[in-house]
């Protein structure tokens, strides 16, 4: 009787009074066998980035609407006590249709809106350790994560997103006080970041453009310390902004995918999300900077391809890294070479299982290449991923 009591109360309510909210998520898992060069075979399962979230809406009034939205990453395959309650992209906003929407919180920043070259599932990618200038560690090169690491999410963030005008649309970022930290020596300003993106699309095209400023890289980091030098966080009035540009266009449809995406920065090293975050110094052990002070410039590009066979999608990916320069000056053999192949097979509508295999190059003067030697990283794996 009082199931009964509340459908029809709500029944009786007005559509703005009701509020739409969806669970969804996401489990991504596989085996994987990863090798590299002098270094040691791991073996075993592998969480590929599982997700559990909840979102929803609520109408305010017509052409104006609140959202929100808690995502958390969710590990599968081991003790997940460390994962924590909106851990990926978390906000509450205002949408007001055609004036565009606004959000607050920890948002997505212009670059992971694109990449849409790195159409792959793995676990994570090749890092080098903070202990040790020689320890590297592949944990999964069958994807482009080293093209799509600064694709991140930035906390203390302030978003907006513009409708889209005949197949144009913007986006425009701020995050406060980014990697921010009041340690000594005193930060005299937070590294706070700027995003900005616009993107085009029409039927099946797209092209997409995104763009990142860090204003006082390593301003969360005391010092950037390896076992041949330590490098101090930039303080004073002399301060190298960090900077990314990227670019992709591309084709679309039910069967065949394509698209190319190419990467300039200045201040990133391969393995950078925020500048400095791959703990590498650049310069002689008397005088040691961080990329950013260095002005360490990279430049790469990917190219992917898919096409759709009935349930089965074969599929192929190849990055560059050329040589890098700090301050001006080439680095030899400093870039890398890196390609995957597989194939995707569709079990249903939500579920999908997979093989791959990918191959990374590390040039000897690489910072993450093993013993200032050409290094070679593979990763053979077998996935499954089922969405909800």
């Amino acid at each position: 009787m009082n199931a009964k009591l509340i459908a029809l109360t709500l029944a009786a309510l007005p559509a703005p009074a009701l509020a739409d909210v969806t669970l969804y998520g996401e489990l991504k898992v596989g085996m994987g066998r990863n090798t590299i060069t002098n270094g040691a075979t791991s073996n075993g399962v592998q969480d590929n980035i599982s997700l559990l979230g909840v979102k929803g809406s609520e109408i305010i009034k017509p052409g104006l609407k609140a959202l929100w939205q808690i995502e958390s990453r969710v590990h599968i395959d081991s003790d997940n006590s460390a994962d924590t309650l909106a851990s990926r992209e978390s906000f509450f906003g205002l949408d007001g249709g055609k004036l565009g929407m606004i959000r607050i919180g920890y948002l997505d920043n212009a670059l992971n809106d694109l990449y849409r070259v790195d159409q792959w599932q793995y676990a994570a990618n090749v890092s080098k350790s903070t202990g040790s200038g020689n320890s590297v560690q592949n944990t999964g090169v069958n994807g482009l994560a080293v093209f799509t690491n600064p694709g991140s999410t930035m906390k203390n963030a302030l978003r907006y997103d513009s409708a889209s005008f005949y197949g144009f649309s913007g986006n425009l970022g701020y995050s406060f006080g980014e990697n921010n930290n009041s340690g000594s020596p005193a930060i005299k300003r937070a590294s706070d970041i700027l995003s900005f993106g616009v993107n085009y699309a029409h039927g099946p095209y797209f092209v997409g453009y995104g763009f990142q400023q860090e204003a006082n890289p390593l301003a969360g980091q005391n010092y950037l310390t390896t076992p041949d030098a330590t490098a101090a966080v930039q303080t004073g009035g002399n301060i190298e902004r960090a900077r990314i540009h990227y670019a992709e266009l591309g084709y679309q449809d039910e069967k065949l995918f394509l698209g190319l995406g190419y990467q300039l920065a200045q201040g990133y090293d391969w393995t950078d999300t925020l500048s400095g975050d791959s703990k590498s110094n650049f310069g002689s052990a008397s005088t040691p900077l961080s990329a950013a002070q260095a002005k360490l410039k990279t430049r790469q590009a990917a190219l992917s391809a898919a096409y759709t066979l009935g349930a089965y999608t074969p599929k192929i990916s190849y990055a560059k890294g050329w040589d890098q320069s700090a301050n001006g000056e080439r680095q030899m053999n400093s870039g890398y070479r890196q390609f995957v192949v597989g194939v995707d097979y569709q079990l249903s509508k939500r579920t999908r299982s997979g093989l791959s295999y990918g191959r990374m190059s590390m040039d000897a003067n690489a910072r993450t290449a093993v013993m200032q030697g050409k290094t070679t990283l593979a990763t053979t794996a077998m996935t499954v991923s089922h969405r909800f």
